[in-house]
């Protein structure tokens, strides 16, 4: 239950997002179809807490970088589109496993946060915030947010794929592991059974008391 539960926020948001990228016709778009993968970043969480309090802060620090190794092709490319976004997905896990991106106030000190309720519905913004990356560095593109959580209970956060088309419609994507050598797993393991490879990437748990 838990992972169908961080996948179905993933996949909905990914999908949403990557449909507005690209919409020109097909003369236009000679890489059409082309993807590009990067899994060697990391994202960060500060400090590196098992529990907050009410209205503390964590932060999640990240960079990506524009020029990398395709790992499907072996070939270096260049991702030449000025930002790149996709799905910060935030769930609870303890009292009750639901959706829960309206129980905190997330802030953007680098990039951007977007809450697109013109194209996205309240119940689809239940489960996550789109990040949009800040590529205005000649090599990466970066975000820092800050995470500030206005309700007790127990909480995972997921930085899921982050991704844009360039210019010729090539999409590139980033898969971003978490980075602290604690993720605070035991809570999630409480609440659902299990850890999956997905989950034991990508989601960071902590308790807000």
């Amino acid at each position: 239950m838990g992972t169908r539960f961080l996948k179905i926020i993933m996949v909905i948001a990914g999908e949403i997002l990557l449909s507005f990228h690209c919409t020109k016709g097909k003369g236009m778009c000679p890489k059409e179809g082309y993807e590009y993968v990067n899994t060697t970043s990391r994202c960060w969480y500060t400090p590196s807490i098992d529990s907050i309090h009410v209205g503390g802060i964590i932060t999640l620090e990240a960079s990506v970088p524009k020029t990398f190794v395709d790992e499907q092709t072996n070939t270096t490319v260049v991702n030449t589109a000025s930002i790149i976004d996709g799905p910060l997905g935030i769930g609870m896990l303890y009292p009750s496993f639901q959706a829960a991106a309206d129980s905190f106030e997330l802030t953007a000190q680098v990039g951007k946060i977007i809450k697109d309720t013109t194209n996205f519905s309240e119940g689809s913004l239940k489960g996550f915030r789109t990040i949009e990356w800040d590529g205005n560095s000649i090599d990466s593109f970066k975000i820092k947010i800050s995470i500030k959580p206005l309700a007790k209970g127990i909480y995972s956060v997921a930085l899921k794929q982050q991704a844009y088309k360039d210019s010729d419609c090539a999409l590139y994507k980033y898969f971003l592991k978490v980075g602290n050598t604690d993720q605070h797993l035991n809570y999630w393991l409480d609440a659902t059974g299990n850890i999956s490879d997905e989950v034991k990437d990508f989601a960071y748990c902590f308790k807000v008391y």
